[in-house]
């Protein structure tokens, strides 16, 4: 499941991509942000499925090797414990995974696996992989500790990864890191006794109230920031003394607009979490400046809408 800061960037995106298009309408930037939130998932179920590919290229390597004119003793018995690493089995044998892998065309294709084989290398020169190579150990917890590490240790932040996704798809290039934690939690939670028929998690949260979900915030951000977006400018230009409004960064303007709504629009969020988290958000996808101007700016804003009493909170604690 993705956290509410990652739902806030998708929706920044959608309101940066309807206002810069001059044929898109509400409807279309909807459609756009779920088709965010799908292809992430599909990353998830990409990644997912890696695991086998390792190993499938793993055993080419080592049959490469027994071909070998001159072969060593290593090379014609072998380590096999990652081949038969238990817990990627498990992974494997999930039938829900299996069931979006076929219908999505998320198999790794001959292309893929050239490029496992450059990841597959790579991790064998990891010290945690050489320990667990090297381990007397064979149990299902161990082969898991060791899936687990690959993508705490590897995976996570790995740049050839992440240009590889974001080659094959741009939107892939943003969430890698993302949907590797989601991943992680995923696998953290598979035990050797488990169904292989058991669901894989959803991308969002369930929720008896759905007014409540992630994905109803996330529409309902969306759609209100656009919805009321005369109004918002006209508040962030009456408080940019001595400041023209177009010299304004773009993401800088969009985040400020997004943080209005959430002061103005959702009960249940704290001001000083929407507050944080849009200047958090600027230091990655904005300027260099934006943290300070935007801190600054939200601040006079936050004065003026309390002034004119449209901050809409329910619930102690909510307006600190």
């Amino acid at each position: 499941m993705i956290s509410r800061n990652t739902v806030r960037i998708k929706v920044m995106q959608a309101i940066y991509e309807y206002e810069i298009s001059k044929h898109c309408n509400m409807n279309i930037a909807k459609d756009n942000l779920m088709r965010s939130f799908n292809d992430m998932y599909l990353l998830y179920i990409k990644i997912l499925a890696s695991f086998g590919a390792l190993v499938h290229v793993a055993e080419e390597l080592i049959e490469a090797k027994k071909q070998r004119y001159l072969r060593q003793a290593t090379d014609l018995h072998p380590n096999m414990k990652f081949i038969n690493n238990v817990f990627i089995q498990k992974i494997e044998q999930n039938t829900f995974l299996q069931k979006h892998i076929n219908e999505n065309n998320l198999g790794w294709n001959y292309t893929d696996l050239l490029f496992a084989k450059k990841i597959c290398n790579a991790i064998n020169n990891e010290s945690f992989f050489i320990e667990y190579m090297h381990s007397n150990e064979s149990s299902f917890e161990e082969d898991k500790g060791l899936v687990l590490s690959i993508l705490e240790k590897f995976m996570l932040e790995n740049e050839d990864m992440i240009f590889y996704f974001g080659e094959i798809k741009l939107s892939w290039l943003h969430d890698y890191n993302d949907v590797i934690i989601f991943v992680h939690n995923t696998l953290k939670s598979f035990t050797q006794e488990q169904n292989d028929d058991k669901s894989l998690p959803t991308l969002f949260k369930t929720s008896k109230d759905n007014n409540s979900s992630e994905l109803f915030f996330a529409q309902n951000l969306l759609s209100k920031t656009i919805q009321n977006n005369n109004d918002y400018e006209q508040i962030v230009s009456e408080k940019l003394q001595n400041w023209d409004l177009n010299r304004l960064a773009y993401i800088d303007f969009i985040l400020v607009k997004m943080a209005i709504c959430e002061f103005c629009e959702f009960p249940t969020i704290p001001l000083r979490v929407t507050f944080n988290e849009y200047i958090e958000i600027s230091k990655y996808y904005s300027t260099p400046k934006s943290q300070r101007f935007i801190n600054g700016l939200l601040d006079n804003i936050l004065e003026h809408l309390r002034e004119k009493n449209k901050i809409n909170k329910q619930g102690r604690g909510l307006l600190g």
